[in-house]
Protein backbone atom coordinates (compact mmCIF):
# COMPACT_ATOMS: atom_id res chain seq x y z
CA UNK A 1 0.00 0.00 0.00
CA UNK A 2 1.55 3.26 -1.08
CA UNK A 3 0.97 6.36 1.03
CA UNK A 4 2.65 9.32 -0.61
CA UNK A 5 6.40 8.81 -0.34
CA UNK A 6 5.98 5.69 1.85
CA UNK A 7 5.13 2.07 1.18
CA UNK A 8 3.24 0.12 3.84
CA UNK A 9 3.83 -3.63 3.34
CA UNK A 10 2.89 -5.58 6.49
CA UNK A 11 4.77 -8.83 7.03
CA UNK A 12 2.97 -11.99 8.18
CA UNK A 13 4.38 -12.56 11.67
CA UNK A 14 4.30 -8.95 12.87
CA UNK A 15 0.68 -8.80 11.69
CA UNK A 16 -0.26 -11.97 13.55
CA UNK A 17 1.47 -10.78 16.73
CA UNK A 18 -0.24 -7.40 16.55
CA UNK A 19 -3.66 -8.93 15.95
CA UNK A 20 -3.20 -11.08 19.04
CA UNK A 21 -1.71 -8.47 21.38
CA UNK A 22 -3.68 -5.36 20.43
CA UNK A 23 -7.14 -6.67 21.50
CA UNK A 24 -5.58 -8.06 24.68
CA UNK A 25 -4.03 -4.74 25.69
CA UNK A 26 -7.15 -2.71 24.91
CA UNK A 27 -9.27 -5.32 26.70
CA UNK A 28 -7.20 -4.93 29.87
CA UNK A 29 -7.66 -1.17 29.64
CA UNK A 30 -11.44 -1.47 29.27
CA UNK A 31 -11.59 -3.92 32.20
CA UNK A 32 -9.69 -1.47 34.41
CA UNK A 33 -12.15 1.30 33.50
CA UNK A 34 -15.07 -0.99 34.34
CA UNK A 35 -13.53 -1.80 37.74
CA UNK A 36 -13.02 1.90 38.41
CA UNK A 37 -16.66 2.63 37.55
CA UNK A 38 -17.96 -0.18 39.78
CA UNK A 39 -15.88 0.88 42.77
CA UNK A 40 -16.75 4.55 42.35
CA UNK A 41 -20.47 3.70 42.21
CA UNK A 42 -20.08 1.59 45.35
CA UNK A 43 -18.36 4.45 47.18
CA UNK A 44 -21.00 6.96 46.02
CA UNK A 45 -23.79 4.62 47.14
CA UNK A 46 -22.23 4.22 50.57
CA UNK A 47 -21.78 7.99 50.94
CA UNK A 48 -25.31 8.78 49.79
CA UNK A 49 -27.08 6.23 51.99
CA UNK A 50 -24.95 7.11 55.01
CA UNK A 51 -26.40 10.64 54.86
CA UNK A 52 -29.99 9.39 55.11
CA UNK A 53 -31.76 9.28 58.45
CA UNK A 54 -31.91 5.77 59.96
CA UNK A 55 -35.14 3.79 59.63
CA UNK A 56 -36.52 1.02 61.80
CA UNK A 57 -35.31 -2.42 60.78
CA UNK A 58 -38.83 -3.79 61.19
CA UNK A 59 -40.01 -1.46 58.40
CA UNK A 60 -38.20 -3.75 55.96
CA UNK A 61 -40.75 -6.32 54.85
CA UNK A 62 -38.14 -8.75 53.57
CA UNK A 63 -34.56 -8.62 54.77
CA UNK A 64 -33.47 -10.09 51.44
CA UNK A 65 -34.50 -6.79 49.85
CA UNK A 66 -32.41 -4.76 52.30
CA UNK A 67 -30.14 -2.14 50.78
CA UNK A 68 -26.46 -2.31 51.57
CA UNK A 69 -25.12 0.69 53.52
CA UNK A 70 -28.63 1.75 54.62
CA UNK A 71 -28.71 3.07 58.19
CA UNK A 72 -31.23 1.34 60.46
CA UNK A 73 -32.01 0.93 64.14
CA UNK A 74 -33.34 -2.10 66.00
CA UNK A 75 -34.09 -3.09 69.56
CA UNK A 76 -33.18 -6.44 71.08
CA UNK A 77 -30.85 -8.52 73.24
CA UNK A 78 -27.31 -9.69 72.52
CA UNK A 79 -26.53 -13.39 72.82
CA UNK A 80 -23.30 -12.82 74.73
CA UNK A 81 -22.76 -16.55 75.29
CA UNK A 82 -22.38 -17.31 71.57
CA UNK A 83 -20.05 -14.83 69.92
CA UNK A 84 -17.89 -15.26 66.83
CA UNK A 85 -14.49 -13.83 65.97
CA UNK A 86 -13.96 -13.22 62.25
CA UNK A 87 -10.27 -13.87 61.68
CA UNK A 88 -7.70 -12.09 59.50
CA UNK A 89 -9.03 -8.56 60.03
CA UNK A 90 -6.48 -5.77 60.21
CA UNK A 91 -6.53 -2.22 61.52
CA UNK A 92 -3.65 0.26 61.18
CA UNK A 93 -1.39 -2.60 60.17
CA UNK A 94 -2.22 -4.75 63.22
CA UNK A 95 -3.83 -8.21 63.10
CA UNK A 96 -7.08 -8.90 64.86
CA UNK A 97 -10.70 -10.04 64.64
CA UNK A 98 -14.13 -8.60 63.97
CA UNK A 99 -16.56 -9.39 66.77
CA UNK A 100 -19.84 -10.87 65.49
CA UNK A 101 -22.53 -10.94 68.17
CA UNK A 102 -26.03 -12.39 67.57
CA UNK A 103 -28.86 -9.95 68.28
CA UNK A 104 -32.35 -11.32 68.99
CA UNK A 105 -34.87 -8.72 67.89
CA UNK A 106 -37.67 -7.60 70.19
CA UNK A 107 -40.22 -7.09 67.44
CA UNK A 108 -40.05 -10.47 65.73
CA UNK A 109 -37.80 -12.73 67.78
CA UNK A 110 -35.61 -13.18 64.71
CA UNK A 111 -31.83 -13.17 65.09
CA UNK A 112 -29.14 -11.47 63.06
CA UNK A 113 -25.44 -10.78 63.48
CA UNK A 114 -24.05 -7.45 64.62
CA UNK A 115 -20.44 -6.66 63.78
CA UNK A 116 -19.32 -4.76 66.87
CA UNK A 117 -15.94 -3.84 65.46
CA UNK A 118 -12.27 -4.79 65.50
CA UNK A 119 -10.24 -6.13 68.41
CA UNK A 120 -6.52 -7.04 68.36
CA UNK A 121 -5.27 -10.59 68.72
CA UNK A 122 -4.19 -11.71 72.16
CA UNK A 123 -0.67 -12.54 73.26
CA UNK A 124 -0.92 -15.58 70.98
CA UNK A 125 -3.47 -17.24 68.71
CA UNK A 126 -4.29 -19.60 71.55
CA UNK A 127 -5.34 -16.70 73.77
CA UNK A 128 -8.57 -15.12 72.53
CA UNK A 129 -9.27 -11.45 73.34
CA UNK A 130 -11.77 -10.34 75.94
CA UNK A 131 -15.01 -9.19 74.28
CA UNK A 132 -17.31 -7.60 76.86
CA UNK A 133 -20.84 -6.43 76.17
CA UNK A 134 -24.26 -6.34 77.82
CA UNK A 135 -27.10 -8.80 78.38
CA UNK A 136 -29.63 -6.01 78.81
CA UNK A 137 -31.89 -4.59 76.12
CA UNK A 138 -30.07 -2.48 73.55
CA UNK A 139 -31.11 -0.01 70.88
CA UNK A 140 -28.75 -0.67 68.01
CA UNK A 141 -27.96 2.06 65.49
CA UNK A 142 -26.14 0.43 62.59
CA UNK A 143 -25.50 0.17 58.87
CA UNK A 144 -26.68 -2.78 56.78
CA UNK A 145 -24.06 -5.00 55.20
CA UNK A 146 -25.11 -7.89 53.00
CA UNK A 147 -23.17 -11.13 53.51
CA UNK A 148 -20.94 -12.23 50.62
CA UNK A 149 -22.58 -14.39 47.98
CA UNK A 150 -19.33 -15.78 46.55
CA UNK A 151 -16.77 -17.33 48.85
CA UNK A 152 -13.27 -18.62 48.10
CA UNK A 153 -12.44 -21.64 50.20
CA UNK A 154 -9.00 -23.15 50.65
CA UNK A 155 -10.33 -26.24 52.36
CA UNK A 156 -13.22 -27.72 54.27
CA UNK A 157 -15.35 -25.94 56.84
CA UNK A 158 -13.48 -24.49 59.82
CA UNK A 159 -12.98 -26.91 62.66
CA UNK A 160 -15.54 -26.27 65.39
CA UNK A 161 -14.08 -26.12 68.90
CA UNK A 162 -15.94 -26.46 72.14
CA UNK A 163 -16.52 -23.30 74.09
CA UNK A 164 -17.10 -19.71 73.08
CA UNK A 165 -16.20 -17.41 71.45
CA UNK A 166 -15.33 -19.31 68.29
CA UNK A 167 -13.02 -18.20 65.50
CA UNK A 168 -14.27 -18.29 61.88
CA UNK A 169 -12.40 -17.52 58.68
CA UNK A 170 -15.32 -16.13 56.67
CA UNK A 171 -19.00 -15.32 56.87
CA UNK A 172 -20.93 -18.26 55.51
CA UNK A 173 -24.46 -18.06 56.88
CA UNK A 174 -25.28 -21.78 56.74
CA UNK A 175 -22.09 -22.65 58.60
CA UNK A 176 -22.69 -19.98 61.24
CA UNK A 177 -26.26 -21.18 61.77
CA UNK A 178 -24.90 -24.67 62.33
CA UNK A 179 -22.48 -23.36 64.93
CA UNK A 180 -25.07 -21.25 66.74
CA UNK A 181 -27.91 -23.74 66.59
CA UNK A 182 -30.55 -21.30 65.33
CA UNK A 183 -31.39 -19.51 62.04
CA UNK A 184 -29.96 -16.13 61.09
CA UNK A 185 -31.41 -13.37 58.95
CA UNK A 186 -29.51 -12.79 55.66
CA UNK A 187 -27.88 -9.51 56.63
CA UNK A 188 -25.30 -8.14 59.03
CA UNK A 189 -25.41 -4.90 60.99
CA UNK A 190 -22.27 -2.77 61.27
CA UNK A 191 -22.53 -1.13 64.66
CA UNK A 192 -22.44 2.67 64.75
CA UNK A 193 -19.10 4.14 65.85
CA UNK A 194 -20.73 5.94 68.79
CA UNK A 195 -22.32 2.86 70.35
CA UNK A 196 -20.86 2.18 73.80
CA UNK A 197 -20.85 -1.60 73.37
CA UNK A 198 -18.59 -1.66 70.33
CA UNK A 199 -14.89 -1.75 69.58
CA UNK A 200 -12.79 -0.15 66.81
CA UNK A 201 -15.12 0.70 63.90
CA UNK A 202 -14.26 2.21 60.52
CA UNK A 203 -16.87 1.07 58.03
CA UNK A 204 -15.93 3.08 54.94
CA UNK A 205 -15.42 0.93 51.82
CA UNK A 206 -11.74 0.07 51.52
CA UNK A 207 -10.03 -1.21 48.42
CA UNK A 208 -6.46 -2.26 47.81
CA UNK A 209 -6.81 -0.61 44.40
CA UNK A 210 -8.74 2.67 44.36
CA UNK A 211 -10.83 3.88 41.38
CA UNK A 212 -8.11 6.43 40.52
CA UNK A 213 -5.48 3.68 40.40
CA UNK A 214 -7.71 1.61 38.13
CA UNK A 215 -7.99 4.59 35.77
CA UNK A 216 -4.21 5.03 35.84
CA UNK A 217 -3.75 1.35 35.01
CA UNK A 218 -6.20 1.73 32.12
CA UNK A 219 -4.15 4.61 30.71
CA UNK A 220 -1.05 2.42 30.88
CA UNK A 221 -2.72 -0.42 28.98
CA UNK A 222 -4.06 1.93 26.30
CA UNK A 223 -0.61 3.52 26.00
CA UNK A 224 0.98 0.11 25.47
CA UNK A 225 -1.63 -0.63 22.80
CA UNK A 226 -0.83 2.66 21.04
CA UNK A 227 2.93 2.00 21.21
CA UNK A 228 2.42 -1.50 19.79
CA UNK A 229 0.41 -0.07 16.90
CA UNK A 230 3.06 2.56 16.16
CA UNK A 231 5.83 -0.05 16.23
CA UNK A 232 3.83 -2.27 13.87
CA UNK A 233 3.34 0.59 11.42
CA UNK A 234 6.96 1.67 11.73
CA UNK A 235 8.57 -1.72 11.05
CA UNK A 236 6.30 -2.36 8.08
CA UNK A 237 6.65 1.02 6.39
CA UNK A 238 9.52 2.01 4.14
CA UNK A 239 10.31 5.28 2.48
CA UNK A 240 10.36 5.04 -1.30
CA UNK A 241 13.45 6.24 -3.14
CA UNK A 242 13.04 9.55 -4.91
CA UNK A 243 12.59 9.30 -8.63
CA UNK A 244 15.01 11.28 -10.78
Amino acid sequence: MRLGAYDFSPALWPTIATLLLLPMLTGFGIWQLERATWKQENIDTHTGRARLSPVSLRSLHDYRDAEAYRRVFARGYYDMEHQLLLDNRTHAGHAGYHVLTPLRLDESGKTLLVNRGWVPVGSSRAVLPDIPGTTGEVLVDATIKLPPTKLFRLGDMDEVHEGWPQVVQQIEMNELEERLGYPLEPLILLLDKDDEFGFVRDWKPKYDVTPDKHRAYAVQWFTLAAVLLMIYIGVNTKRLPREK
